[in-house]
């Protein structure tokens, strides 16, 4: 008998642990972070001739805006011994045919480095326009 209470009390102790883990799975998965936003914010414009100018505020941990352009899917290009040739910019693919190509600037200044070597910090203001002739 004394054995028969023991194997009843360790099946409620182990319905009672499990629903314990059940209801603070349930808790953790509604108070969880839903993913972290970066501790810099950087805003970029995209500024085509003759098309709607498109700006995006990107909030990142990347060191260099070459990662804040692409954790956003931004940019597409070609890697070179020179860092990235960039070739696409939200969607708007370049067409060397025509010279086409993205000039970065950063506050109106033109930049001398590529997007590898930019270092990005926390209110900066960056440009991507299409540019057209070498």
């Amino acid at each position: 008998m004394n054995q028969k209470k023991n194997f009843v009390k360790a099946i409620i102790a182990a319905v009672l642990l499990l629903a314990i883990v059940a209801v603070m799975a349930l808790i953790y998965t509604q108070v969880k972070p839903q993913g972290s936003e970066g501790s810099k914010k950087v805003v970029i414009e995209v500024i085509i001739p003759e098309e709607e100018t498109k700006e995006f505020t990107l909030k990142t941990d990347a060191e260099f805006l070459r990662q804040a352009l692409e954790e956003e899917k931004l940019v597409k290009g070609i890697d070179s011994e020179y860092g990235l040739y960039i070739t696409e910019v939200n969607g708007r693919v370049v067409n060397e045919a025509n010279q086409e190509w993205w000039c970065i600037t950063k506050d109106g200044e033109q930049l001398l480095y590529g997007v590898d070597q930019i270092v990005i910090n926390d209110g900066d203001h960056y440009e991507i326009t299409l540019t057209v002739g070498f």
